[in-house]
């Protein structure tokens, strides 16, 4: 009895994952940049009782995708705190409650 030869072709090896989402420089005046700077400042000021604290400008502001929402990566300037300026790391998804203050740290 012969053996039935079949025709396999070669499928092509999967496609490379994508390149890991880069940071976009954001406008400092949008809005939603804006709210995302307050509840930055906001949530610090909270966690460390430094109630006087409060937003003056956004002196840069980066994002990314991130996991269904947005990694936002600020520089911020407030008054009423320890410091003046101060990094910000924050993730989340606009329109939503899901958000999270990564760090919040002085720059030197």
């Amino acid at each position: 009895m012969a053996a039935n030869a079949q025709n396999y072709t070669a499928r092509p090896p999967p496609p490379s994952p994508p390149p890991a989402s880069t940071w976009t420089p954001a406008n400092v005046s949008d809005p939603a940049i804006q709210q995302v700077a307050q509840f930055a400042v906001r949530i610090y000021a909270l966690s460390t009782r430094e109630l006087k604290m409060s937003l003056q400008t956004v002196v840069s502001a980066e994002t990314q995708p991130y996991d269904g929402g947005y990694n936002y990566r600020l520089v911020v300037t407030v008054t009423g705190g320890k410091k003046v300026q101060y990094n910000a790391f924050v993730w989340g998804i606009l329109g939503t409650m899901s958000w999270k203050l990564l760090y919040f740290t002085p720059t030197y």
